[in-house]
């Protein structure tokens, strides 16, 4: 059976054309021990049987014509998307992280499921890690976590999940789906019109949209806030063309976190009147700030995108349901408790304005999807370019989470960095919260002095971070 990708979704897929724009997110748990490899694996053939997109792989139209969709795999293979692999001897944190990341990095087999598990053992002290990588297609950081329910256990160790034949699994699976379809094809009525007024009419009226924003503007206050909602789902749109230090881009990427007690977080929040993520934000224009005063570089404003969940109570939790909005942020010549008053205004504005404009948002991505895959994806990249500073923050379990059997000590994220010069993600955990920077070092060339500036930067809001 066939399942439809969303707007969002395809165009994720479509823009990854362009390597520079690849959407692979993923994160690094470390373990407290080495699990068991037949439990680990156990605890994988149970999350693919109970999780459809784990199972399921993008199928492209036949000759281009007409929409990707999510299909069954047929050939899938578990020994695919679960590796293992072992440091050598003595091996450092820096050893780890440049593992990770070229492994993050590599890109996915397009004609397989989108994710991938790669489990890592010889750290000192007998730990392990665990590394996670998952297209955003599948879905966002919200939907992974949703999806990790299935994978690892929270509060105690649990034991070994049942066995689970996952042949057979995909074989009933196969049955199903084709019983469905042949009930599906008799029932269709006939329709001539295939295609039908809906589609051409959706991209004329936001064609028009786009095309005429000052009529939009006079328009009423509704049409206003929905022309800003069409802006920020593309960053970077008109103005700041951001840091002429960070101007270069690259494939190749660099991994540094930080590690932040999460008490701090909330009090530096606190004590300002605003939420978490508006410290986290303003915190890391700060280390942004710092480390263009190393180079003796003013600048004036940090063009940055954050993520707006647009996720409704009764949507479908592994969905994607985000929106990157636009902000520059105030550079040189602001103090720190200023700039955090007005991410925090500039933060509501743009999630008021997205959630209000959900479905006009998704029928901008539909547009987008809808043009040529040279087209959007170069335009995509000619926005993404002028980026400085990606930063998303998702909030992680607040209990102790195993694998295997095991403790996870530390849970790093590792957003993408699509075409931007630094994604800094967020993820909190226990009581404890993980800064990854997924960096690109054409643009970044001292990735160890950005990761001491942006631990000066939230020590500049009174957060201690400690470093890895």
């Amino acid at each position: 059976m066939e399942l439809a990708l969303t707007d969002t979704e395809e165009l994720l897929w479509g823009l990854e054309s362009n390597p520079n724009l690849a959407s692979t997110m993923g994160s690094l748990l470390i373990l407290d021990r080495a699990p068991d490899r037949e439990w680990a694996l156990a605890s994988w053939r149970k999350a693919v049987a109970r999780v459809p997109r784990l199972r399921l792989k993008v199928s492209e139209p036949t000759l281009g014509i007409g929409s990707p969709v999510w299909t069954l795999d047929t050939q899938f293979d578990l020994d695919h998307h679960v590796r293992f692999m072992r440091l050598p001897a003595k091996a450092t944190a820096e050893e780890l992280s440049n593992a990770v990341v070229q492994w993050i990095n590599d890109p996915f087999d397009r004609s397989r499921p989108l994710w991938e598990s790669l489990l890592i053992t010889g750290l000192p002290g007998g730990r392990a890690a665990l590394v996670a990588k998952l297209h955003h297609s599948i879905a966002d950081g919200l939907g992974a976590l949703q999806m990790a329910g299935e994978i690892y256990s929270f509060g105690e160790p649990g034991s070994p999940p049942e066995a689970i034949d996952l042949q057979q699994v995909f074989a009933e699976l196969q049955t199903e789906s084709a019983v469905a379809a042949v009930q599906s094809e008799e029932a269709e009525p006939e329709n001539d019109d295939e295609d039908g007024p809906g589609f051409f009419s959706r991209v004329g009226d936001i064609a028009s949209l786009l095309a005429d924003r000052r009529r939009i503007t006079s328009a009423g206050n509704d049409a206003v806030q929905a022309a800003r909602a069409v802006a920020n789902q593309f960053p970077g749109l008109g103005g700041h063309s951001g840091s002429d230090l960070w101007s270069d881009r690259s494939r190749n990427r660099r991994l540094e976190w930080l590690e932040i007690p999460l008490p701090q977080l909330k009090a530096s929040a606190k004590k300002r009147g605003v939420r978490l993520n508006d410290v986290f934000v303003g915190s890391c224009a700060e280390g942004v700030l710092r480390y263009h005063d190393e180079f003796g570089v003013e600048l004036p404003e940090i063009s940055s995108t954050v993520v707006v969940s647009t996720r409704r109570p009764d949507d479908d939790a592994t969905v994607n349901a985000f929106t990157p909005a636009s902000i520059h942020l105030p550079g040189h010549g602001v103090g720190a408790d200023e700039r955090v008053a007005y991410i925090n205004t500039e933060i509501q504005l743009r999630r008021d304005a997205l959630r209000s404009h959900r479905d006009l948002l998704g029928s901008v991505s539909g547009l987008a999807a809808a043009l040529p895959t040279d087209l959007s994806a170069g335009l995509a990249l000619g926005q993404a370019s002028r980026v400085d500073l990606a930063t998303s923050n998702v909030p992680g379990p607040p209990i102790d989470a195993f694998f295997a059997g095991q403790k996870v000590l530390k849970w790093i994220p590792v957003g993408p960095v699509s075409g931007t010069a630094l994604n800094v993600t967020l993820l909190s955990y226990t009581d404890s919260v993980f800064v990854g920077m997924h960096i690109d070092p054409a643009a970044i060339s001292e990735v160890k002095l950005l990761k001491n500036c942006f631990r000066a930067g939230f020590g500049d809001l009174g957060i201690r971070a400690r470093i890895r």
